[in-house]
């Protein structure tokens, strides 16, 4: 019986996946916001990793192979309530040395004037530029978070999220 090589790389994956011989590895980062770091009385939160009006950039990831990024989502428990005109975002973005970072996904709301429902995953819309998604054994990957001017009535505690899987070296 013959056997065909698969040589396209998102093809492997997929039949891998389907055959139970790939599992999905996650990367997961959390991060608490507060409205100061003044007290512990919501919505402030002395030990905070961002409080309103900061934007910060938090490592998520060293590749520790090539691999390639299946899904980015982030849950809070709960998430960020801003007042009715601000947001809050983040987003996932890959290193690369001597240009330009590439962004990982378009950005995920997870702060509103209404916050986002408690404990229900947002995923976000991946990058569709070809090879964006596809990380080099050694690159970083960093979440971009801003955090909008005013945070009200909690103290959100927000975990994101990274689905990737190793990639075969090409011809093996």
């Amino acid at each position: 019986m013959s056997h065909s090589a698969t040589n396209s790389p998102d093809a492997r994956i997929i039949e891998q996946c389907t055959q139970g011989r790939k599992i999905r590895n996650v990367a997961s980062f959390g991060f608490s916001v507060g409205a100061a770091r003044t007290n512990n009385t919501a919505p402030n939160r002395i030990m905070a990793d961002l409080i309103q009006g900061e934007t910060e950039r938090i490592p998520v990831f060293v590749a520790p192979c090539n691999c390639k990024v299946l899904r980015i989502y982030a849950n809070g428990t709960p998430f960020i309530k801003n007042n009715g005109a601000e947001t809050s975002t983040l987003k996932l973005v890959k290193a690369v040395i001597a240009d330009t970072d590439v962004d990982l996904n378009t950005t995920i709301t997870i702060g509103l004037g209404t916050a986002p429902t408690t404990d229900t995953a947002i995923d976000a819309v991946l990058s569709t530029v070809s090879g964006a998604l596809d990380l080099l054994e050694g690159q970083h990957v960093y979440a971009t978070v801003v955090v909008g001017a005013t945070v009200e009535t909690a103290v959100a505690y927000v975990t994101g999220n990274m689905e990737w899987v190793p990639t075969d070296t090409p011809n093996s």
